[in-house]
């Protein structure tokens, strides 16, 4: 049977994927159980009320909690139809991909703040339609944000929340700072800003491996 912990669990995982505060991912959960809020869950529960089974397998959909069996090498393919048109639609490791083989493509990365990648191959070409372009961009924005979801899950929850000093934990290495130094360019960002934009570089786009809590390129060399 489920314990009430249980839902207090998934809600972590949520607020983890979705990187959003946890309080809000407790009303989410007690939304998915047709309940107004959590306080209303908590009185249910009491009451003697359990969610149905229905109810914890919407809650329990891989894609919105973690993902235990992400590799580098797995790619997701799908089809769909946006505004009449069939397309194909790819969702790997650390992007997303929509388009219609020898017609068009529309790339998506994971860092929030990296622009889309259009490309046409024929002209006229379907994406010159501006209506046509937006109804494909949100698709192709729905799919980064699933990218998005399954790499935070894969961090810890400090990497995607900083804490009331503005400190946020680096997702690979595990420092912990408020601020932080990108090797590339050399601006320096917050903790949150870090956080917000999936560990890239907010001016540059270089990517979480270049991120540093200190300029130690800026050091003075030992002098022998």
């Amino acid at each position: 049977m489920t314990d009430l912990n249980d839902l207090r669990v998934i809600a972590k995982r949520i607020a983890r994927a979705k990187r959003i505060p946890h309080h809000q991912a407790l009303e989410i959960v007690a939304a998915g159980c047709d309940q107004p809020h959590w306080n209303a869950l908590t009185k249910a529960w009491t009451d003697g009320w359990r969610p149905s089974v229905s109810q914890m397998d919407g809650l329990t959909e891989p894609r919105d909690l973690e993902a235990t069996s992400r590799s580098v090498a797995a790619v997701e393919a799908s089809s769909g139809i946006v505004s009449g048109v069939p397309y194909e639609l790819e969702i790997g490791f650390d992007y997303a991909a929509v388009y219609v083989k020898g017609s068009w493509s529309v790339f998506m990365g994971h860092a929030p703040n990296e622009p889309a990648t259009i490309e046409k191959y024929v002209t006229p070409n379907p994406l010159d339609d501006e209506a046509f372009l937006k109804e494909v961009m949100k698709v192709a924005h729905a799919a980064a944000d699933r990218v998005r979801e399954a790499i935070s899950s894969d961090w810890p929850r400090r990497a995607t929340k900083p804490d009331a000093e503005g400190r946020a934990a680096h997702p690979l290495f595990g420092h912990l700072s408020a601020e932080w130094h990108c090797l590339h360019c050399d601006v320096k960002s917050t903790g949150a800003q870090m956080a917000a934009n999936m560990w890239h570089c907010p001016k540059c786009g270089a990517t979480p491996i270049d991120m540093h809590p200190f300029a130690w390129w800026k050091e003075p060399l030992p002098v022998d």
